[in-house]
């Protein structure tokens, strides 16, 4: 008899095991995650996440072992959130493009979940495509794929998700429009378009209830002139954080300003250079929203950001550090192309948005040579 429950025991432990194996066996698994996740929101700087979903089809034999890795329409609709797909098209898709024409997806191949996992996606062809959340964003999914996961899901708000309510005395007040569930924790506060600045914890509180959230500051007067951004995450980890995309007047990201208190009058152009009646020309960079230059008769300005996609400041020559126009500057393409920033003889306007300052607009002619 106990022959016999012996045998019965071990035929139910290799039948158990022989349908663990079956349910990988020779199956399609589709997974997704989210690319802006991979450090988001606790990169430093934090700039300009891109925010869509890496979705990819797995292929596995009967082993485990992943045979085939597709692209599973990451960028069509559920992939990228609605109303981005223009953004998704001209900024993420290169970016993913590369990564994947650097075989980026062949990489998972031969592989079972634990050797997936352990993954290095820093290095390799990932570091040189530049595409490394990418590269992270592709190995969860793979991994996802394996275990049923999904990416967290977009926030369905029009707008900041926190827009601001008003600040009375020390404390900044914003309203509250994220789902009720979505359970918030204020990372940190910010200063400055490239989030570099992080404000001390030990300076505020955090209150939310009565559908605010109330910052209260120490003292707010100590807080200097510009953009502040309230870095927050849903700690149950249903949702992203509030996206970035569509620059702050259309973007979910909460944010305040504090006022400069200077007027129009205040800035001006002497003919090299951005001057500023009072207060630091690092600060007013700082908090640069862009620089627009537009041609006598031409329909549309070049317009130069500080803050560019993926976090990239390089690329930002229009003012130096000192606030001195470049003259001689030229704009580099992706693809080599080579435009100058001002053409001898040629009249311009330029106009310099900067949160927390006045709009300055001024003329500009660059002598001949």
């Amino acid at each position: 008899m106990k022959t016999l429950r012996s045998v019965l025991s071990l035929i139910l432990v290799l039948c158990l095991a022989a349908c663990a194996g079956a349910a990988l066996a020779d199956k399609t698994l589709e997974g997704d995650a989210n690319v802006d996740q991979r450090n988001y929101p606790s990169t430093a700087p934090f700039i300009h996440p891109p925010f869509y979903n890496v979705k990819l089809t797995v292929e596995v034999d009967d082993s485990g072992v992943i045979t085939a890795v597709k692209d599973n329409g990451t960028g069509a609709a559920g992939s990228v959130q609605e109303g981005n797909e223009e953004f998704w098209a001209n900024k993420n898709k290169p970016f993913f493009d590369a990564a994947v024409n650097g075989g980026l997806l062949e990489k998972f191949v031969g592989k079972t979940l634990e050797e997936v996992k352990a993954m290095d996606m820093s290095a390799g062809v990932d570091a040189v495509s530049g595409a490394t959340m990418v590269s992270a964003a592709a190995q969860e999914a793979v991994i996802n794929a394996f275990e049923g996961k999904a990416g967290k899901t977009f926030l369905a708000v029009e707008g900041s998700a926190l827009p601001l309510d008003q600040i009375d005395g020390n404390t900044v007040i914003l309203t509250n429009a994220l789902p009720e569930d979505f359970d918030l924790q204020v990372l940190d506060i910010r200063r400055g378009v490239r989030n570099e600045e992080i404000i001390p914890a030990d300076s505020y509180t955090v209150e939310a209830a009565g559908g605010k959230v109330k910052i209260a500051f120490n003292d707010i007067a100590a807080l200097k002139a510009g953009y502040y951004y309230v870095n927050v995450i849903d700690n149950s980890g249903k949702y992203r954080s509030p996206s970035f995309e569509g620059g702050p007047a259309a973007a979910q990201a909460p944010y305040f300003i504090i006022d400069s208190g200077l007027k129009a009058d205040d800035l001006s152009f002497d003919g090299e250079k951005i001057v500023l009646a009072s207060g630091s020309m690092a600060d007013y960079l700082e908090n640069l929203q862009h620089v627009q230059i537009l041609a006598e008769g031409a329909e549309k300005p070049v317009e130069q950001e500080i803050v560019g996609h993926h976090g990239t400041v390089g690329n930002f020559i229009a003012l130096d550090e000192n606030g001195v126009l470049n003259a001689d500057g030229v704009v580099k393409a992706r693809n080599g192309d080579e435009n100058p920033l001002f053409e001898a003889g040629k009249n311009y306007t330029v106009t310099v948005a900067a949160f927390g300052y006045p709009e300055l607009s001024f003329s500009y002619t660059k002598a001949a040579e």
